[in-house]
């Protein structure tokens, strides 16, 4: 069956999209269906939904390069054409004739419509890099994910929470050269990050806190519409309590296993367990991370989420 604008825009509002909405998408156009015009007609869709106060915003994110292939590449630069890894509909958002990028050089956000200039202008080099989530929440902006938990991982609000705490992780120094007043400049990735398929632990945290406001299907896809400050408020009661509870279950996920600072690292057992499993790609990314890994913390930046 091939689902064109007309049939997205119907299952948009049948699922709660209104007019003037702002909405933070995060979307797997593979669980949609066959899309007429592929996903550009989906950001056409989703700006009729919306209408011309409305607002729609993606991660648009770039990828990173480790620091010696940066100093010696001045000509790599990352700008507002830069393609993202983040998937089909970023990528068209990038093209759209009417969407603005936001300036920060690495966690790029597309905005299209009513908001978009004061969005991305704000977020910058010296911004948080989820900041603009944290200004759409504050603003009474929603999720709005489009297929399953497994597909399209969290709603996009526990990376705010993370930064907002005292955490501390070990990651690979990696980062993305930019121009800024003609100057070539290199962006190291300097916070926080997660394991996307831990940020799922809260899927019933949400429910039971009444922030899913709706549930149904854009396509073939199951979808909801999530409320920004909702879903943030139920992260941060519940990692002030159990800083853990986002990390996946996954024995192999060096990410959730090692990286963190946490008395429940232990390396040795890590190691031997995923020795005798056989993931020796988990090993070598343990080693990495405790070998060439640089510990980062969030909580700097916190006074930029106060203004």
């Amino acid at each position: 069956m091939t689902i064109t604008k007309e049939n997205l825009v119907r299952d948009l509002i049948a699922l709660g999209v209104r007019k003037g909405d702002l909405l933070n998408v995060k979307a797997s156009l593979k669980s949609i269906g066959y899309i007429e015009g592929g996903a550009h007609t989906l950001v056409e869709a989703l700006l009729e939904a919306v209408g011309p106060k409305g607002t729609i915003v993606t991660d648009s994110f770039v990828s990173l390069h480790s620091f010696p292939y940066l100093a010696n590449n001045p000509s790599l630069l990352v700008d507002d054409e830069t393609p993202s890894y983040a998937g089909a509909l970023a990528n068209a958002m990038i093209k759209h004739s009417l969407s603005k990028r936001s300036k920060h050089p690495i966690q790029k956000f597309s905005v299209i419509g009513f908001k978009a200039e004061e969005l991305t202008e704000r977020h910058s080099v010296n911004s948080y890099p989820y900041g603009l989530l944290k200004e759409m929440a504050d603003q009474g902006g929603r999720n709005l994910k489009i297929g399953t938990d497994e597909k399209v991982v969290g709603v996009g609000t526990t990376h705010v929470v993370i930064g907002l705490l005292d955490y501390e992780q070990k990651r690979l120094i990696r980062g993305a050269n930019y121009i800024e007043d003609g100057v070539v400049k290199t962006h190291e990735r300097d916070w926080v990050g997660g394991c996307g398929q831990g940020f799922n632990n809260f899927m019933p945290d949400y429910r039971k806190g009444n922030a899913v406001l709706s549930e149904g299907k854009i396509g073939a896809a199951p979808s909801k519409i999530t409320d920004m400050g909702m879903t943030m408020a139920i992260e941060m009661k519940i990692l002030i309590k159990s800083p853990e509870y986002f990390k996946c279950d996954d024995p192999s996920c060096v990410d959730c296993r090692i990286s963190w600072k946490s008395k429940h690292n232990q390396p040795v057992k890590f190691f031997l367990k995923n020795l005798m499993s056989r993931h020796y790609e988990a090993i070598y990314q343990m080693f990495l991370i405790l070998i060439r890994g640089k510990w980062y913390s969030s909580i700097h930046n916190k006074e930029l989420y106060e203004e």
